[in-house]
């Protein structure tokens, strides 16, 4: 107990110290030509460490500032970045002239430009990783700043991380789903203007709104008070996913009685989108409500916004495929029904949040944010199921040239493939009908041929409540608490039995191996031979309870030369899968609640600062802790089976990096060196094997990664027109160990441990060498601008099957033929560079009664380069005597590409 109350007086003594005379400084941003007030601009005091944000009329308030010479940082997406010197006198506070600024026509089409499979985020894919780009990072970080939205069709990753990594609050509420543990950027779809003000921390530096975590955290601030009064009506034209885009905001601002109003409406549609194939159906509408009272010392805001969408999706293929098509974006989900065509693979969402958020000012240095929020999600991913049928996906490998030995059956298949005729390159609807028609007629009635919809659903409520406190002129302390409970509903239900009766809820792939046992192939033994119809469930259904609290503590220490901080955050995580079936291959451990997994883990961070004066200055962070395992991952086969691996427990995370850090009038950025160390994590690749005829999970615990690089960001402004900005990371993410690893069937054939020699292995699917530089020209609010984008060291995701030893027992090392056929499996491939130029052009028109009409036109990829590779992955499946038979599914970026937008002030 002394020890404990030591550690924590520790934290908190330097509270009690430094109470000295305090100064503010108030001022206020406005439009160089409009003469509008800025809100949302992030107003940074690098010397103190010292963050604000202008509010809807543009103004900023800096408190306990020590006398001296500041420079202010002052950065939006709807400005130019500006830097000020001001001057705190002793004689109280301070009030600046008005700090006028560059307005810009922000591109605001920054949401997965370069993302075009949306599978990534399923989990039925064959791949390693999911990998959601994030929307623009509103960073005083240069480098942040430049790659989030240049670099994102390379689908480049600050330091390698996951989204996984980054935290994403709401009115200071958590919003990362606590199954995955990432943020559904599906739920704020077409609400850019409601999403556009907000908070951001670059990586693990302190925060006001949240402890932090390793890529970072940005609070969306949807306060009706941060708008500014007034309307926007925005219509955009893009051949993208979608090709239309419609929004309509509007904004009371405060009024005389201390409410404020604001709300929004959009849509994005594309009958269908640039991927044969693919289609966009999306609404959305928010409503956010603020009442202030006592001068403003309280404030009640009620968010509620909901995003539905449907969409067509698009998926990977071989090599093999792009190039027998000559089509680097190749679509194998659709297919052609009744003259029209018909996507297998479509994505149906909908995601209505509601958030209630209080704002106390206790006192001039003293601030407390308590927020609730409630996130419900119905996501449902259709897929073909099939049942003694041929496989009837066009890209199946049985179906390419490659897979015959015979030179002429080759010659045929290749014919077929470069007619372009539908019906053998496309999925063949007429066909999946047909065999489900004779089926009827001459057999059982069951489904040979379906269309499943694979459900995710959740429920999600959050508390946060974040305590804002300055101590005199040296010290601020942030300390918050948070609780959040998660139900993730796992099932499956059948979507299209395409024009058959019923289809029996059973295992195909146990059939094959149990076929003398009948309790094994049933899905659910409490229900045997069940036939299903359209709408119900079947395959599999289980909830995952999710539970946790934190508590977090930090402080931060300014002075003249040298500043501080550290802080520790506790987290218990507890989650229990909960089986509403009874499955015979598992009808021990897969009906009812399962074993509950209860984690406490502890971080802690700190950082230094020496500050050679205003304008350049080195920083240094680290951190280190655990972080309990993500319940998706943590299970060997969820869907089936409650069994984990044995002892199962938290990864751990150390992270450090060293900065300089330069701001002067012309020539601003950072330079840095950064490592981060993994250890004991676990990872889940689902794959189906054609060799075992059955779904397989493979497990890899006790992982071992290291993510380390240098990365520059800056920007030189030559005059009032022409400026040049330079970004860019060489980076090395790679496993550096071999990890343990259990393959486990969903049939229940399949139970094997053993290593996998993953060591030296690149973590695949994002370039490792990026980087963007861009020369901006303004005159007369006209806005030119250009970048030549760079991609390299980027590698394929990496198949733990292929790097197991006893998949290699037979081999001769003196047999030429076989050494190569171990190289080709074994041989990690690398991608090839590549650049790519944008350009873009914008013009601000100000009219009368602060209106103004806003253009912009952006074109991407303006060489048409179709053959990037950004990303793919290994199949989990090899074949020593034929190396080439399972190649790897790729991604590749799109061509050339714009976007067009126009907007209207009122």
């Amino acid at each position: 107990m002394k020890q404990k109350l030591l550690f924590f007086m520790a934290f908190l003594l330097p509270c009690l110290l430094f109470a000295q005379s305090r100064y503010s400084v108030k001022g206020n941003v406005i439009g160089a030509v409009s003469n509008d007030p800025v809100p949302g601009v992030i107003v940074t005091v690098t010397e103190h460490d010292i963050q604000v944000t202008t509010d809807a009329d543009g103004r900023f308030t800096l408190r306990n500032m020590q006398p001296g010479k500041y420079v202010l940082h002052l950065n939006s997406v709807m400005i130019t970045p500006k830097s000020v010197t001001i001057e705190v006198n002793d004689l109280g506070d301070t009030e600046l002239d008005p700090i006028r600024v560059t307005e810009l026509n922000a591109n605001e089409d920054i949401s997965m430009i370069g993302i075009i499979d949306a599978e990534m985020v399923d989990d039925d894919v064959e791949s390693a990783s999911q990998d959601v780009s994030s929307t623009v990072i509103l960073s005083n970080d240069i480098f942040l700043n430049r790659t989030a939205y240049q670099l994102s069709p390379g689908r480049f990753s600050p330091r390698g991380y996951n989204s996984t990594k980054e935290l994403k609050y709401i009115n200071g509420v958590e919003f990362n789903d606590q199954n995955r543990g990432v943020f559904n950027y599906a739920s704020i779809g077409a609400l850019n203007d409601m999403t556009r003000n907000g908070d951001v921390t670059n990586f693990t530096a302190p925060s006001r709104f949240t402890f932090g975590a390793l890529g970072g955290a940005e609070n969306i601030d949807m306060r009706a008070s941060s708008y500014t009064p007034g309307g926007k009506l925005t219509l955009s034209y893009t051949n993208r996913n979608y090709y239309l885009r419609g929004m309509f905001t509007y904004s009371t601002g405060v009024n005389d009685n201390g409410w404020a109003v604001t709300a929004s409406v959009g849509g994005r549609y594309s009958h269908e989108g640039n991927i044969d194939g693919t289609f966009y159906n999306n609404v959305s509408l928010a409503l956010s409500a603020e009442k202030q009272w006592e001068g403003g010392k309280h404030s009640l805001s009620m968010v509620a916004f909901v995003s539905p969408v449907q969409r067509g999706q698009q998926g990977s293929s071989y090599r093999e495929v792009y190039e027998l098509t000559d089509n680097y974006l190749y679509n194998p989900n659709w297919g052609y029904q009744n003259g029209k065509k018909r996507n297998a693979r479509v994505v149906t969402a909908f995601d209505p949040t509601a958030i209630i958020s209080h704002v106390w000012k206790i006192n001039d240095n003293m601030r407390l944010t308590t927020g609730i929020g409630a996130h419900y999600q119905r996501y449902g991913n259709t897929a073909l199921n099939w049942y003694n049928g041929p496989d009837p996906r066009p890209d199946y490998y049985r179906y390419l040239p490659s897979y015959f030995e015979n030179e002429s059956v080759q010659m045929l298949y290749r014919d077929l493939w470069r007619s372009g005729d539908p019906s053998f390159t496309q999925l063949n609807w007429d066909n999946m009908y047909l065999a489900n028609a004779n089926n009827l007629r001459n057999g059982n009635g069951a489904a040979i041929y379906m269309v499943e919809e694979r459900r995710s659903d959740l429920f999600e409520t959050s508390l946060n409540s974040t305590l804002n406190a300055r101590f005199g002129r040296h010290l601020n302390l942030t300390a918050g608490v948070g609780a959040r409970f998660t139900q993730s509903r796992q099932f499956k239900t059948v979507d299209d039995l395409l024009g058959a009766e019923y289809v029996l809820d059973i295992d195909k792939f146990s059939e094959q191996d149990f076929s003398g046992d009948h309790d094994k192939i049933q899905n659910d033994l409490l229900r045997p031979d069940r036939k299903v119809y359209e709408g119900g469930i079947f395959g599999y259904n289980f909830n995952l309870n999710i539970y946790s609290v934190n508590a977090w503590v930090v402080n931060q220490y300014t002075s003249r030369h040298w500043d501080y901080y550290y802080g520790m955050k506790l987290t218990y995580t507890n989650f229990q899968r909960d089986g509403k079936m009874m499955n015979g291959r598992y009808p021990d451990d897969s009906y009812g609640k399962g074993a509950n997994h209860s984690f406490t883990d502890i971080m802690l961070k700190g950082g230094l600062t020496y500050k050679f004066n205003g304008r350049h200055m080195l920083t240094a962070n680290v951190s280190y802790g655990s972080e309990a395992p993500l319940p998706y991952d943590a299970y060997i086969s969820p869907r089936i089976t409650d069994r984990t691996i044995s002892n199962i427990e938290s990864g751990r995370v150390f992270s450090a990096d060293l900065n300089y850090i330069f701001s002067m009038p012309k020539f601003a950025g950072r330079i840095g060196v950064f490592q981060t160390n993994f250890y004991d994590q676990m990872e889940r690749n689902s794959y189906y094997d054609g060799i075992e005829g059955t779904f397989i999970n493979h497990i890899l615990y006790g992982v071992n990664r290291i993510h380390r690089g240098f990365e520059v960001g800056a920007t030189y402004k030559l005059d009032d027109h022409w400026s040049f900005d330079l970004a860019g990371t060489v980076g090395e993410y790679y496993y550096s160990n071999n990890p343990n690893g259990l393959r486990h069937s969903e049939n229940g054939k399949v139970v094997e441990e053993e290593k996998v020699y993953m060591k030296d292995v690149y973590v695949g699917g994002m370039p490792q060498i990026a980087g963007t530089f861009g020369i901006r020209y303004f005159i007369n609010y006209w806005f030119l601008g250009a970048n030549v984008n760079w991609f390299a060291r980027n590698y394929i995701e990496a198949a733990p099957l292929r790097r197991q030893a006893s998949n290699y027992e037979t081999v001769n090392p003196y047999d030429p033929e076989m050494m190569e056929a171990y190289r080709k499996l074994t041989t990690q491939e690398r991608f090839p560079s590549a650049y790519t130029i944008d350009l873009s052009v914008g013009k601000i028109f100000y009219l009368r009664n602060r209106q103004s009409i806003n253009f912009n036109l952006s074109v991407n990829n303006l060489l048409n380069k179709e053959d990037i590779c950004t990303g793919g992955y290994e199949q989990g499946r090899s074949d020593l005597d034929y190396p080439d038979r399972f190649g790897g599914k790729y991604y590749y970026m799109q061509g050339i590409n714009c976007f067009l937008n126009l907007s209207y002030r009122f």
